[in-house]
C-alpha cells in the first residue's frame, strides 16, 4: 500500500492526472467512466487535461469508483 501511495504521489508531482490515473486504475475507458459518473466524455476530457475541475464532477467520479469523497480530496 505504501508503495502504490509513494508511486501515485510521484507520478501526480511529475504532473500526472489523478482522475486519469484512477480511470486507468480500474480499466476504464473514458467512455465507460462517462456513463458510470454520468459526465459526458468532453467532460471528462476536459478534467483529465486540466481544465475543468469543478468539485461536484470530481464527486461523482470519485463516487462511480467507489472511493470515499477524502480519499479523492473531494469537497461537497
Amino acid at each position: 500500500m505504501v508503495d502504490t501511495i509513494e508511486t501515485t504521489a510521484s507520478a501526480i508531482a511529475a504532473g500526472a492526472n489523478l482522475v486519469k490515473m484512477i480511470r486507468q486504475k480500474f480499466k476504464y475507458t473514458v467512455e465507460d467512466l462517462a456513463v458510470a459518473c454520468g459526465l459526458t466524455v468532453d467532460e471528462l476530457n476536459g478534467i483529465e487535461m486540466g481544465e475543468d475541475a469543478e468539485p461536484r464532477k470530481l464527486h461523482r467520479i470519485a463516487h462511480s469508483v467507489g472511493l470515499a469523497d477524502d480519499t479523492a480530496g473531494v469537497a461537497h
